[in-house]
């Protein structure tokens, strides 16, 4: 007569325990895209930042949970946009990139979309290395400031 009861109480405690798990998993997931960030892209944009001064360009470097974007100018008129976003796919860390180009009146538009280029040709967060983010961002600047 007592088994449904205890059959309540068991389905509660699994609930509790998938739930402890799936906030343990999001932690670690956020760390994850946090120190990503900090070591690789970051880390990138500021190698990428430190050799364009050298060069008479201006350089905005804006993150945000999940999202970094850096911004050339020269002669403070915009010149280039890219920017890689890190999202969660079954349970999967991954990160894409939008890259913004001058149109003919100089106005930055969104010229590409997709996947940083790497080694693997893979999204994921693990297998993209800072110097393949740094390649990645040079092949794009180059063909998007090219006369």
């Amino acid at each position: 007569m007592d088994d449904w009861k205890n059959e309540l109480a068991l389905h509660f405690k699994e609930q509790k325990k998938t739930k402890k798990e799936l906030k343990h998993r999001k932690a670690e997931t956020r760390q994850a895209a946090k120190s990503f960030m900090q070591t690789h892209v970051l880390a990138a944009f500021e190698d990428l930042k430190k050799e364009f001064k050298k060069h008479k360009h201006d350089v905005e470097i804006d993150h945000k949970k999940g999202h970094a974007a850096i911004l050339i100018k020269k002669n403070k008129h915009k010149e280039f946009v890219y920017e890689i976003n890190i999202l969660m796919d079954e349970g999967e860390l991954l990160a894409s990139k939008s890259v913004y180009m001058p149109n003919d009146k100089g106005k930055l538009k969104l010229g590409v979309e997709g996947k940083i280029r790497n080694a693997a040709n893979s999204m994921k967060t693990k297998q993209i290395s800072k110097e393949e983010i740094i390649q990645d961002f040079l092949e794009d600047y180059k063909a998007a400031t090219s006369i």
